[in-house]
């Protein structure tokens, strides 16, 4: 087994496991939100390396990292880990328990990424009982990073950062429910966990829960299907304030939205803290079912917009302080001009160029370096314009060849195989991704569409689009990368 495997390594073997984990999350770190990998890395690394199969097998502590980190890291930690040690190598994941307890293999990502770590006080304070019940809910989801000291308000979040703060100052009495939205990435996380480490720490004697929607649905299916919703319930009665973030994912699951309908009336009627949160205001939160939407807004209702060019410079600044980095102010502008709408890219532009100027031993870094991090994000013009999307020349600015070349980046296929008659999963779902944004957003013909793909009949083309759209109603990772690609259609 496995386990017996790891428990002969001598210190040597473990030494190099442990350096070639430094190299592969350096690596990853070019690519992904530091935070991320330290919320679902820290406790996942390599386990084995079986030579003979040429297969590299990785560790996770538990279901719910692993899921999470195949959704989350997609391709890229593969990629990696294949990179830094052997792309002949296949990697499989697996889920390792032991992790769950420390372990000589794995190191500390806080220090490594340089991520100021702040500690909740008192957090051993939290009934015992509900903290082995939900540990991951605790411990995996909850960033004590978020703080309210360390969120850029500007003046189009002021109203929603006050109420949150305010919320978090006198929960159960100042509003409730309290449900915030706003679009993707603009610090709609941030500002939730905030709010639960405020709440956390005033009351360590509360059991506070933070739940994407996702996780909920998660739970929900999984009490269903093992005939467990009675203990499922009975945790929530433990509750004292619940967050659930990204309520829009409830969309479609008629059966979790009833169930979250009586957990949401037996949290009203004990007057418990409810908090949600959403990409658009509950009117428009298609296929939720309507008695939930006016729940929803019985209590305080509050948005936020991008942020303009001195904030977007002020948040870059501030993260740079938590950082104790530094970089050139012309440079921070150059990201700020390029980056207009989400507060998260921001972040991880600043990641990509700290981590570039680390791994290449630089002392300054040059306007090529900003461009190149850039380009990882797809902002390919070295002075990008930013389109109004409703704009009737819009679409004839942005080249439907690059939104093609960044889906293939995307799922780590060619341009090639995107236009050939392959039916692998995830080249036939990137192409129908294609051609329902080529339709919606550039206004393609079906018979262009064809053309384009060189297909021979454009009825192809409608099934493929009608399959998508069918899709996207059902299939939450699907959902999240038609975000990502419209939302870059429409910078």
């Amino acid at each position: 087994m496995l386990i017996d495997i790891v428990n002969q390594y001598d210190s040597e073997k473990k030494q190099y496991l442990k350096e070639l984990r430094t190299k592969v999350i350096l690596q990853l770190s070019t690519q992904q939100d530091h935070k991320k990998i330290v919320t679902f890395l820290s406790k996942a690394w390599i386990i084995n390396i079986e030579d003979v199969e040429k297969k590299i097998y990785v560790g996770f502590a538990n279901d719910f990292m692993l899921s999470n980190a195949k959704k989350i890291f997609n391709k890229s930690l593969k990629e990696s880990i294949q990179t830094v040690y052997n792309p002949q190598y296949t990697v499989e994941y697996i889920v390792y328990p032991p992790f769950s307890n420390g372990s000589d293999l794995l190191i500390d990502l806080w220090e490594l990424l340089n991520i100021k770590q702040k500690k909740g006080k008192n957090n051993d304070q939290i009934p015992n009982s509900i903290k082995n019940e939900l540990y991951d809910y605790f411990w995996i989801l909850f960033d004590p990073s978020f703080r309210f000291d360390n969120f850029i308000a500007w003046s189009n979040n002021q109203f929603a950062y006050s109420a949150a703060k305010a919320v978090a100052d006198n929960p159960w009495n100042a509003y409730n429910p309290f449900f915030i939205y706003w679009n993707v990435g603009l610090g709609k996380t941030h500002l939730m966990q905030a709010i639960w480490n405020e709440i956390i720490q005033n009351n360590p004697d509360k059991v506070i829960i933070y739940l994407p929607a996702t996780k909920l649905v998660d739970e929900i299916v999984w009490a269903l299907q093992h005939n467990k919703m009675s203990t499922l319930m009975r945790k929530f009665e433990d509750v004292d304030a619940l967050l659930i973030d990204d309520i829009q994912f409830l969309a479609w699951k008629d059966k979790t939205q009833e169930i979250f309908h009586n957990i949401f009336n037996d949290f009203q009627s004990k007057k418990k803290q409810i908090i949600i949160s959403s990409d658009r205001p509950p009117k428009e939160l298609t296929q939720i079912e309507p008695r939930l939407k006016t729940r929803f807004a019985y209590g305080l209702v509050a948005d936020i917009q991008a942020p303009d060019y001195e904030t977007r410079i002020a948040i870059l600044q501030s993260k740079l302080e938590i950082k104790q980095e530094s970089i050139e102010p012309e440079l921070l502008g150059i990201i700020a001009q390029n980056i207009t709408s989400n507060v998260r890219e921001l972040e991880w532009a600043l990641n990509t160029l700290l981590t570039r100027k680390k791994l290449s031993w630089k002392d300054t870094l040059s306007e090529d370096d900003v461009y190149a991090c850039l380009q990882t994000l797809w902002y390919s013009a070295r002075h990008t314009t930013i389109w109004n999307p409703n704009d009737r020349n819009w679409k004839s600015k942005k080249n439907f060849d690059t939104i093609v070349e960044m889906v293939a980046n995307y799922y780590s296929i060619s341009v090639a195989e995107l236009k050939s008659d392959s039916r692998k999963k995830e080249i036939t779902t990137a192409r129908q991704i294609l051609m329902l944004i080529a339709k919606k957003y550039f206004r393609r013909t079906q018979q262009k569409i064809w053309m384009y793909f060189g297909w021979k009949e454009h009825a192809t083309v409608i099934y493929a689009i009608r399959n998508i759209e069918k899709k996207l109603k059902s299939d939450e990772d699907i959902q999240h990368d038609y975000q990502i690609f419209t939302e870059r259609v429409e910078q």
